[in-house]
């Protein structure tokens, strides 16, 4: 799947809208968020979720995995969000409803049901959140969106690190599904204790050859003359879409009022 990700930046049917409209629309979204009412909240994932797969066009499944990975890391920190341990003698006073209990030697594990609903608007939160990022990834290159910055005054050593941080992210994932599928083919992952080793070869190569790649990248820059500031590709100019911004004024406005309504 990483490796759409980029081919989606460029042919997604919002490629000709200006980065900067997009940008704007999913900062304001995202800003609408924090404060908004969680039925608020799920509306605005369903809106915004029509423009990605909708008038972006970008396949549901490939919209679908990658807010799955993304709520993967909300279920792996539900333990501690739900999770809380106290003297047995605090717990039995309290007049705070609780979903479970567990004692063990004056200490009781317990579930408060506040903390399941909090849990739950973090979840909510996370995935609307997410959603803007995405709609961004999905929509504009990111070659524009060092542009943005760059025309926003943004520190070029910041647009150099982000740079670098966006190349070696695909650098990282295409060596790590290489060596993942040359291990596959030596009979590894077959059982758990070859699963178990295969993942620490994996590790261990993973991190030498991401640092011969880095090595490799770094000699090809000086040989071409590297003088320590990336140049940012400037795009050309873009005709600004009254279309799609009067439906993102509109929808934005009734968000509000909904969520207004909702108190």
């Amino acid at each position: 799947m990483h490796h759409h990700l980029d081919s989606y930046a460029y042919r997604n049917g919002l490629r000709h809208i200006p980065p900067e409209q997009k940008l704007l629309f999913a900062i304001a979204l995202l800003l609408f968020t924090f404060f908004a009412h969680p039925l608020s909240q799920g509306l605005l994932w369903l809106w915004l979720s029509v423009w990605v797969v909708g008038y972006a066009r970008i396949p549901w499944r490939v919209y679908a995995a990658v807010l799955g990975a993304i709520a993967l890391f909300w279920v792996l920190s539900l333990p501690s969000l739900l999770v809380q341990v106290a003297p047995t003698s605090l717990v039995t006073t309290t007049t705070e409803p609780l979903l479970g209990r567990l004692s063990v030697g004056g200490w009781s594990v317990f579930i408060p049901q506040a903390q399941v609903t909090q849990a739950l608007g973090v979840g909510l939160r996370t995935l609307v959140a997410s959603s803007c990022l995405v709609f961004i990834l999905f929509t504009t290159p990111f070659p524009e969106l060092l542009g943005v910055l760059e025309r926003r005054s943004v520190p070029s050593f910041l647009l150099d690190i982000l740079m670098l941080m966006y190349r070696y992210i695909f650098i990282l994932l295409d060596t790590a599904v290489s060596l993942q599928l040359a291990q596959r083919a030596r009979g590894g992952y077959q059982r758990r204790s070859r699963w178990l080793y295969s993942l620490s070869l994996l590790a261990a190569q993973l991190f030498r050859q991401s640092l011969q790649r880095y090595q490799g990248t770094n000699l090809a820059l000086l040989s071409r003359g590297f003088t320590g500031q990336f140049r940012v590709w400037r795009s050309p100019p873009y005709a600004y879409s009254q279309r799609y911004a009067v439906e993102a004024g509109l929808g934005g406005g009734l968000l509000l009022l909904v969520n207004r309504i909702l108190g």
